[in-house]
């Protein structure tokens, strides 16, 4: 039986998916207070959210077997707050995703009531599997299944996967973006012109965030110039995903902290082909030459003599990435 957990342990989960993200999150409710709200941000980009959250569990005889409800409790109804994003989700505890709803399809007042909202377990093992399974349910919605890795990916678009029967028919395209399909050829003919550009920033979300989960895990949540964890770790490309030559394989990835991302895209440290670290002598000369030097020996003490490197060597970064993405960013030692 699925471990039922507590609103603060909920509010725990979505917090660490948020930060597995790469984005930032504070609480703006009080402690105890639900539906939660949250301001998340990463950058320029700031989304206030209003999350409403509760534990996916089987209905029980004589309910089908494959179907997965949150129970609707505690609260008189689904608030749509001026300024706020609002969620409606479910957490499975143990398959380790969410599942997403449609809060404007679920503004009944309770009345005491305490309804259910249901999702097929189909679409949550899929999503467990791929990262993110859409689902189609009775009442003209879709019905969104990701894994914490995808959360903000699924807010980012939320609004439009949520869409009623136009998106009920571009089920399948959205299926085949949870697989990393190609569907660019699939999309040409949906209407509006809108919509199309929703999925295709959906799909290309997807790959990001599922590039991330992929490189982060194979590096085992570890910076690899300096081993740093601590949640402070992006995905970085080798050759620029923009480029024509860039791919989301793992082998184009390398897992670093935010400073040695930073670093390595401004060609102020590199990674050679037989995965020593090397410093820009001249990028270095140049910053003394202005007075910017400041903390350079810290900096430089910091650094590993190798990579760290995933355990299956099939996946160790490619040494034709590593140097090509090296003149990309014109790198000089």
């Amino acid at each position: 039986m699925a471990k039922i957990l507590r609103k603060p342990r909920l509010l725990d989960l979505v917090i660490k998916a948020i930060h597995l993200c790469g984005w930032d999150v504070l609480i703006l409710s009080p402690q105890g207070a639900h539906p939660f709200a949250l301001s998340v941000f990463k950058g320029d980009s700031k989304v206030s959210l209003l999350v409403y959250i509760w534990n996916l569990t089987y209905g029980g005889y004589p309910r089908d077997s494959n179907e997965f409800r949150i129970q609707v409790t505690g609260v008189d109804q689904i608030e749509i707050r001026e300024g706020f994003q609002t969620l409606l989700l479910g957490w499975a505890d143990d398959l380790g995703v969410f599942a997403g709803f449609d809060a404007t399809k679920h503004q009944v007042p309770m009345s005491g009531r305490s309804p259910s909202i249901q999702i097929r377990k189909e679409a949550l093992e899929k999503a467990v599997k791929n990262g993110f399974a859409p689902q189609a349910r009775d009442n003209n919605e879709i019905a969104i299944a990701f894994r914490p890795g995808f959360f903000i990916s699924y807010v980012l678009g939320a609004s439009d996967l949520h869409q009623t029967s136009a998106a009920v028919l571009e089920s399948k395209a959205l299926e085949r973006i949870s697989k990393a399909e190609a569907v660019d050829f699939d999309l040409a003919d949906i209407q509006p012109q809108t919509r199309r550009q929703v999925l295709q920033t959906m799909n290309r979300k997807i790959r990001d965030a599922r590039f991330r989960a992929n490189v982060l895990l194979a590096y085992g949540h570890r910076c690899c110039v300096c081993g740093l964890q601590l949640d402070l770790l992006d995905a970085a490309h080798i050759i620029p995903v923009e480029h024509e030559l860039g791919t989301d394989e793992i082998k184009n990835g390398l897992s670093l902290c935010a400073l040695h991302h930073r670093a390595f895209d401004h060609a102020l440290i590199a990674v050679r082909t037989d995965y020593t670290i090397a410093c820009s002598n001249k990028e270095f000369q140049r910053l003394r030459s202005i007075g910017w030097h400041g903390g350079e020996s810290e900096f430089k003490a910091a650094l590993r003599d190798q990579i760290l490197l995933p355990p299956k060597k099939e996946i160790h970064p490619a040494p034709e990435y590593l140097e090509f993405g090296q003149k990309l960013r014109g790198w000089a030692n």
